[in-house]
C-alpha cells in the first residue's frame, strides 16, 4: 500500500473511496496552486499529502489559509469569454456574462481589497477587487454598489447588486478575472461554469 493510499484509508475508511479521495485532492491541489502561486507551494503540498495524518492536516491548513474561489452569482452563462461577433464585427469578450435578475447580490471570488467602486464608461456601475498582487476581479453592469474603494472584503461581503447599467443589453453580471495583468477565462479559473 502506498503512503497516499494509507492516508486516504485513514480518513475515508471504505472500498472505492481512495480513487475518489485522490481525484478530489488532486483537483483541490490544482486550484490551490492556481490561486496561491508561491515558490514551491504545489511541490510542498504534494509532499505533505503523501504522508499519512500529516498530509491530511497540512492540506487542511493550506486550504484554510488559501481559499478556493467562488462564483459571485449563480445563473446561466449568457455570453462566454473570448471571441464573439458584435453585429458584423469581430470582438474579444474579456470576461463573461451571467444572466441573473436585477438586484441579485454579487459576492467576490475571494477575499481582497476594493480598488475601484463606481461608474465607468461601458461598464456602468462597477467594482474592481484586488485579491493579491497578481489577481484582480471585475464586476460590471451593477444596479447598485455596496462597497467603497479601500474596503477589505471577504467571500461573504455583498459588493453590489446586479443590473444593466452601462453598455448592457439586458440584466446580467459581467465578470472579468485578470492574472498578472492579462485577462483569463473565468470558467477555467473557477474550474467550471457557474450553473443556475
Amino acid at each position: 500500500m502506498t503512503r497516499e493510499a494509507g492516508a486516504a484509508m485513514l480518513v475515508c475508511r471504505g472500498p472505492g473511496l481512495f480513487p475518489r479521495a485522490r481525484r478530489a485532492a488532486t483537483r483541490a491541489a490544482g486550484v490551490l496552486a492556481r490561486v496561491c502561486r508561491g515558490p514551491g507551494l504545489f511541490a510542498r503540498a504534494r509532499r505533505a499529502a503523501t504522508t499519512r495524518a500529516a498530509g491530511v492536516l497540512a492540506l487542511a491548513s493550506l486550504a484554510a489559509s488559501c481559499q478556493a474561489p467562488q462564483w459571485p452569482v449563480r445563473g446561466p452563462l449568457a455570453s462566454p469569454y473570448g471571441f464573439r461577433m458584435e453585429g458584423m464585427l469581430p470582438d474579444v469578450h474579456r470576461g463573461l456574462d451571467i444572466a441573473v435578475p436585477v438586484g441579485t447580490p454579487v459576492l467576490p471570488l475571494l477575499p481582497g481589497r476594493v480598488r475601484f467602486a463606481g461608474p465607468m464608461s461601458g461598464y456602468g456601475q462597477v467594482v474592481w477587487v484586488d485579491h493579491s498582487e497578481s489577481l484582480l476581479s471585475v464586476y460590471a453592469h451593477l444596479s447598485e454598489v455596496s462597497v467603497a474603494a479601500g474596503r477589505e472584503v471577504d467571500k461573504g461581503t455583498v459588493l453590489g447588486k446586479t443590473g444593466q447599467s452601462g453598455a448592457a443589453a439586458g440584466p446580467h453580471l459581467h465578470l472579468e478575472v485578470w492574472r498578472w495583468g492579462r485577462e483569463v477565462d473565468p470558467v477555467e479559473f473557477l474550474g467550471g461554469p457557474p450553473g443556475g
